[in-house]
């Protein structure tokens, strides 16, 4: 539970962080356990934060507030239509790679199972190629830099310590 803990953070504190240079109508749906999904629209004026084992959502403007008992999510994920400072649409996060730094694994939201992933160290040498799972990509074996991972050709960069 507390890797998945660890997992549900990295991904909402990311996609956070993305959205502090634009306006975004996030909407947040959560696929339970027992296959019962759910959707929170998450924008400006609302949160998304952990008080003990539960994931507290507050919808915008603070019209509902959720707590989602964290042993009970199966998978997370952020649907951003967003708008860009200087009011030109933008494409919404194509995907996430968390955690930023990376040790070992490292996860994709955004990113199906079976989906081709390729990772290129800092000079733009292909270091590896995978088929991405739920588990994520084992990237234990590289050495510490920075790194960029490509899917579908939209492409993020990672650390890795």
């Amino acid at each position: 539970m507390k890797n998945m803990k660890n997992r549900l953070f990295g991904m909402i504190l990311f996609s956070a962080l993305c959205s502090f240079s634009v306006q975004a109508a996030t909407t947040v749906s959560i696929l339970s356990k027992n296959g019962e999904s759910s959707s929170y629209s998450v924008s400006e004026s609302g949160k998304l934060y952990f008080e003990g084992d539960k994931l507290m959502i507050t919808e915008k403007n603070g019209a509902k507030s959720v707590a989602v008992d964290v042993s009970t999510i199966r998978k997370v994920t952020f649907k951003s239509g967003s708008v860009g400072v200087a009011g030109q649409a933008s494409d919404a996060i194509a995907f996430t790679a968390f955690p930023n730094p990376v040790k070992d694994v490292v996860f994709l939201a955004g990113v199906n199972s079976g989906e081709n992933v390729s990772v290129y160290n800092a000079n733009g040498a292909l270091v590896g190629e995978y088929k991405y799972a739920e588990e994520g990509i084992d990237l234990s074996s590289l050495p510490s830099g920075a790194y960029v991972i490509s899917v579908s050709g939209k492409s993020v960069k990672i650390s890795k310590l």
